[in-house]
């Protein structure tokens, strides 16, 4: 049976806390690269993933990319910065891209070593990369809580022959991830992670297709999604996104949670947000507190225990305060430059894991 919100059941809840709260940051180590240090919101200079442990968040997540030119986001790189996190008390999760830059439903381009292999060689790859990725964590002692096969994956991944158009495909290479994880490390979450987290019919059409495909969703636990306010002025309300969530979790019998999100600070181009939105949310560090404390509730009142948690998307990439975005900032830190070293200061939003 399909939901039918009520806006909000969520006052009436009191309902499960949440698993997972944290933040992406995977942008680190290239930001203090790039000069920027970081201080809480005491005053003192201290490491970031200290400063979102003690300001409540339970974990980072982190984008792995296959072999990236300048090294950044690599399995290296993503075991430096984990392993930090780990020393900081958080727990870490993963999103395996398959590619050596940014994956998104846009652009899926395979790494350049498997440009050109075919579709069994791709299914290989996937499964031996997958492999190699969790065994490294979990041999560095870090067990990862989460581990995403593909990011925000509408139009599939690994273009063109595990595009969305090619659904037979795409199920073989998500089973040979969901395979891979869950072999390499029993007790690591599978995820599947989809972008426009209002929009249940696309949610729908995509889950529908695959598994009619092959994909077996038995082997994955959790459905992932993106919920980005900005995209989409009809659809992307609050009351879409609660039955998109609702459903998805109600239909495939999956724990669902939000993969990414932000809310502005500022943003003089509003043309794609609802204007519900806009009336209850300020462009302010309130305002993204408030979005995010939405959203956990929302999230947190998923029938059966299902909702399993928020995470919010680079919060302290201060040289890049969009987020790719059509908005000037979206960030909770707030950057002051001298020459090329920056000081990120904690904004308040940063506290509302605490309180979700």
């Amino acid at each position: 049976m399909l939901f039918i919100p009520t806006l909000l059941s969520l006052a009436s809840c009191c309902a499960a806390a949440l698993t997972y709260k944290g933040y992406d940051i995977s942008s680190l180590i290239s930001e203090e690269s790039a000069g920027v240090t970081y201080t809480s919101s005491s005053g003192g200079t201290e490491a970031l993933e200290t400063i979102i442990a003690a300001a409540g968040a339970t974990s980072i997540k982190l984008r792995l990319w296959v072999d990236p030119a300048d090294g950044v986001y690599n399995l290296n790189y993503s075991l430096a910065l984990g392993a930090r996190a780990a020393a900081a008390g958080l727990g870490v999760q993963l999103n395996l891209h398959y590619s050596d830059t940014w994956a998104d439903p846009g652009t899926q381009t395979p790494p350049a070593a498997w440009a050109a292999l075919g579709i069994d060689g791709l299914v290989a790859e996937v499964s031996s990369y997958t492999t190699d990725v969790v065994r490294a964590f979990t041999a560095a002692g870090i067990t990862p809580e989460i581990v995403s096969v593909g990011n925000e994956i509408r139009a599939g991944i690994l273009w063109p022959l595990g595009k969305y158009d090619q659904p037979a495909n795409l199920a073989r290479l998500l089973n040979a991830g969901a395979a891979a994880v869950r072999a390499a490390s029993p007790s690591t979450l599978v995820m599947l992670h989809t972008d426009r987290g209002y929009d249940w019919d696309t949610q729908r059409w995509f889950y529908d297709d695959a598994v009619a495909a092959g994909l077996d969703l038995d082997s994955v636990d959790v459905l992932g999604v993106s919920y980005y306010p900005y995209w989409d002025a009809t659809l992307s309300t609050l009351q879409n996104f609660e039955t998109t969530i609702t459903n998805l979790a109600s239909t495939y019998g999956k724990q669902v949670m939000v993969q990414e999100t932000d809310w502005p600070v500022a943003c003089s181009d509003t043309s794609d947000i609802p204007s519900s939105l806009t009336s209850e949310f300020a462009f302010s560090e309130e305002g993204q507190k408030a979005w995010v404390e939405r959203l956990g509730e929302i999230v947190a009142a998923v029938d059966g225990g299902k909702g399993l948690g928020v995470m919010y998307w680079e919060p302290a990439w201060i040289d890049n305060q969009s987020l790719g975005s059509p908005c000037e900032d979206n960030t909770m830190f707030t950057g002051t430059w001298s020459g090329d070293k920056a000081v990120a200061s904690e904004g308040v939003a940063v506290a509302v894991m605490a309180e979700i």
